[in-house]
């Protein structure tokens, strides 16, 4: 599906092999770890790479300049797990009004479930998801604590609320994060539909807390659809990365997780964005992949020009951008074709169209102009 690691530009290349064995790291050479770092930062991965590379090299082998710029790293690192757990000990009482179960997602679950693929993560914003009838009075509740939307349109309330899994971003002051609130992973109108009640259903609990986290499999299937199915792919390379270390981590701590996530795939619909997430990230990172799971591989292969194309794409917008040069036409033209997918996979057509005409229009009023059409 992607070019080979090997065909990929120079920063990327270095990038991706200090994330696989950042004992290489030890051998750079300072004109080296320059471009490294730049390219770390780029991707939001210079905390994991300050994690990988502080457990495999021993600090006295690295330039000065490493040694701060990765200890920055952790250190933002370590301050955004803090507001992680704030947040969260923050909202109990207001998800506590809804009598229902609470799942964490993606950062906050890593995070709270002390994953080991958690350290080093900057997460921007802590993901929750709550049962759709639990919505209204989650935000009564949250909305009488503080928290705010970051969008009042009126038209961006009624796609949030209308097509969308999630309420708007909600804010509020003294919290450095911003909260989402799903009802499921996946927009409801969009192509593909899994099955929310067996995610709540097969939820496992986050030791010490009140909150549940999606089970194994469902979390790597979730994070292979917000990557493949959810989203235009550009600069997203952090999330491939995490799609590798979950893949790695409960494989290793369960004989049958692999034959368990073919099972969930199918159960939820998330065969296709799970074939491109484990082709990614193969080619790219070297995970580790059972026969069982090559030939599944092979045999859901998407059609050629489907899976060529996107590969292409791919290939060309998900990693971090040259830190010496300036973006070209190629790849603003991807950006804008896998952006493109991403809006057809969201929505039916007729109401696509809707989207885009009414977007168009709300481009062209005058500022200051609240009024939208629903």
């Amino acid at each position: 599906m992607l070019l080979a690691r090997s065909a990929l530009p120079d920063h990327v290349r270095l990038l991706l092999q200090s994330l696989i064995d950042a004992r290489g790291c030890a051998t750079l050479a300072e004109r080296r770890w320059e471009l490294l770092l730049r390219a770390a930062r780029a991707a939001r991965l210079l905390g994991v790479l300050a994690a990988r590379v502080e457990a495999a090299v021993p600090s006295s082998d690295l330039p000065e300049v490493a040694q701060r710029q990765l200890a920055a790293g952790r250190i933002e690192a370590r301050f955004r797990r803090q507001k992680v757990l704030h947040l969260l000990a923050t909202i109990e009482p207001q998800l506590r009004t809804t009598g229902e179960k609470t799942v964490l997602l993606k950062g906050a679950a890593y995070i709270a479930l002390g994953l080991p693929m958690a350290a080093g993560r900057l997460p921007a914003d802590v993901d929750v998801m709550v049962p759709r009838r639990a919505l209204d009075t989650l935000e009564q509740s949250l909305r009488a604590a503080g928290w705010e939307f970051e969008k009042n349109d009126p038209y961006d309330q009624h796609y949030y609320r209308a097509w969308s899994h999630e309420l708007p971003p909600l804010q509020r002051a003294g919290q450095a994060l911003e909260l989402d609130v799903h009802h499921t992973i996946l927009p409801p109108l969009g192509r593909l539909k899994p099955d929310t009640e067996t995610l709540f259903a097969d939820a496992v609990v986050v030791p010490g807390t009140p909150y549940h986290a999606l089970c194994p499999p469902d979390q790597v299937l979730h994070a292979a659809a917000h990557l493949f199915q959810d989203s235009d792919c550009a600069g997203r390379l952090r999330d491939l990365v995490d799609i590798d270390a979950l893949l790695r981590h409960f494989a290793a701590a369960d004989a049958d997780f692999w034959a368990t996530l073919i099972e969930r795939a199918d159960r939820h619909r998330l065969a296709r964005p799970l074939w491109y997430a484990l082709a990614a990230s193969h080619a790219w990172l070297d995970t580790p992949l059972p026969s069982e799971m090559v030939s599944w591989l092979a045999g859901r292969r998407p059609p050629y020009p489907m899976r060529s194309l996107l590969g292409m794409l791919v290939t060309r917008t998900l990693p971090p951008v040259d830190p010496d040069r300036e973006p070209g036409l190629r790849d603003a033209i991807s950006v804008k074709l896998l952006e493109a997918r991403a809006a057809w996979l969201r929505m039916p057509p007729g109401l696509l169209a809707y989207h885009i005409a009414n977007k168009a229009w709300r481009s062209r009023r005058p500022s200051g102009d609240a009024s939208a059409a629903v």
